[in-house]
């Protein structure tokens, strides 16, 4: 009775590691989602930050661009202090018959301390190649926006891989973890028999190193669980200890006719048509370049001497026209550029899309492969179990060897393994396909 009690709490233990095993209890800390760890992601990964700051950039060249149609203006004031100042005096005239009387006057036309002070404004009126080349820096910005996206989906699938990863690493530690406790209950059986005179010192060695061996697995499980939980960590700057738990997600199917969907919801592609915009308005721009432009101008100045029409201040007003005739052909050789820019970008945007279409069918197929290989793992846990039931109740007859017993709980946590890896596999090929799709990660 001992005897079948200890071996039918063994398998109890190893049959209670069953898939729906998702923690670990030995660690405490915050137990975070999937949506937690993805915001966490956007808000504390250092890739994401440095890409947001890179987009800053770009959106700054537009305020660049708007001021090419504002006017500028600049106010200058200026003391000199001269070594000496300089007045030229007009002695008193007499009237005449055509003139009246002049007292005497003075002119200064350098005083000794010297005051100036002068505002001056220029405003354009009509650049033509400014118009275009405005609405290129507006797609480049719109282009830099699009391509910050591109980077996070990539840095936030990678996060959403790794916290798949993290919980099936939970999976395969419980089902390690449990097949110790399996095996030193094996062993102690086996003393236990060796003890009666049942079986010989063989088993015991047997169960032994059966033991030795789960121990070192159960080592290497929570190595690559410490490795997984450690990355995820740096990505999302989170401190160990954490627990992830695992949502059951839907499988989103999309297949070819999502395609114009995805190219909607794909931010590469955005980013292309925005770059090809920009490469087309940039075009037009430095075409534009060969009209001439017109500006307006103002200056006022005012100061502490005397000017030839004997007051204190100045004012001017004017139109100014610039027309460039001849540059050496840099205005054709950049609108060359960038018309060569624009063809690349287009058949750029044509190899994605074919791409998309090519993800989206080989995306779908995957998730079908990989749910039905979750299908079998389930199964083949459900079977290794039943196997190790009947072995162990074979083995208590004496029907069948240590050995037998032995082999049925590997294979038990082997089909174990295989199930946590084939949850990975579904999980990882859905995220593949919904990123394809762009529909991964939302908004």
């Amino acid at each position: 009775m001992k005897k079948r009690t200890m071996m039918a709490w063994a398998v109890t233990a190893l049959v209670a590691a069953g898939p729906a095993a998702r923690a670990v209890a030995q660690e405490s800390g915050p137990t975070l989602t999937l949506e937690q760890t993805l915001q966490m992601a956007r808000k504390r990964n250092r890739s994401v930050i440095a890409e947001r700051a890179k987009l800053a950039q770009a959106q700054a060249s537009v305020e660049q661009g708007w001021a090419a149609l504002f006017p500028t203006v600049s106010a200058q004031g200026k003391y000199t202090h001269n070594n000496a100042s300089a007045e030229f005096g007009f002695p008193p005239t007499p009237a005449t018959a055509t003139a009246p009387a002049m007292p005497a006057s003075s002119f200064l036309i350098q005083p000794k301390d010297q005051l100036d002070g002068s505002i001056n404004a220029t405003a354009p009126l009509i650049v033509p190649a400014a118009y275009p080349a405005l609405e290129a820096v507006k797609a480049g910005a719109r282009a830099a926006d699009a391509n910050f996206q591109v980077s996070e989906a990539q840095v936030l699938l990678s996060v959403a891989q790794l916290y798949y990863a993290a919980a099936v690493s939970d999976e395969v530690q419980v089902a390690r973890r449990s097949n110790v406790q399996v095996a030193q209950a094996t062993l102690k059986n086996a003393q236990v028999r060796l003890s009666a005179g049942s079986v010989t010192k063989v088993d015991v060695d047997r169960a032994e190193l059966a033991l030795v061996r789960a121990q070192q697995a159960e080592r290497d499980a929570l190595y690559g669980r410490e490795k997984t939980y450690r990355a995820l960590g740096t990505l999302i700057q989170q401190p160990l200890p954490y627990q992830v738990v695992t949502p059951n997600l839907p499988a989103e199917m999309h297949d070819e006719r999502d395609l114009d969907r995805a190219l909607q919801l794909r931010p590469e592609f955005r980013a292309l048509e925005e770059g090809l915009k920009s490469s087309i308005e940039t075009a037009r721009a430095n075409g534009w370049r060969w009209a001439p432009g017109l500006s307006g101008f103002g200056l006022a100045r005012k100061f502490n001497y005397d000017s030839f029409t004997q007051k204190r201040y100045a004012w001017a007003l004017g139109l100014q026209l610039d027309w460039v005739l001849f540059d050496g052909g840099n205005r054709d050789a950049a609108r060359h550029l960038a018309d060569a820019q624009a063809d690349e970008t287009a058949a750029r945007a044509d190899l994605l899309r074919d791409s998309i279409r090519d993800d989206l069918a080989d995306g779908r197929r995957n998730l079908e492969t990989k749910q039905q290989g979750l299908s079998v793992a389930e199964r083949s846990v459900e079977l290794a179990k039943e196997a190790l039931e009947l072995v162990r109740v074979q083995y208590q007859a004496g029907t069948v060897t240590q050995v037998d017993l032995l082999q049925a709980q590997d294979a038990l946590v082997a089909s174990q393994e295989s199930l946590a890896q084939a949850h990975y596999d579904v999980a990882a090929a859905d995220l593949t396909l919904r990123h394809a799709a762009g529909t991964f990660p939302g908004p």
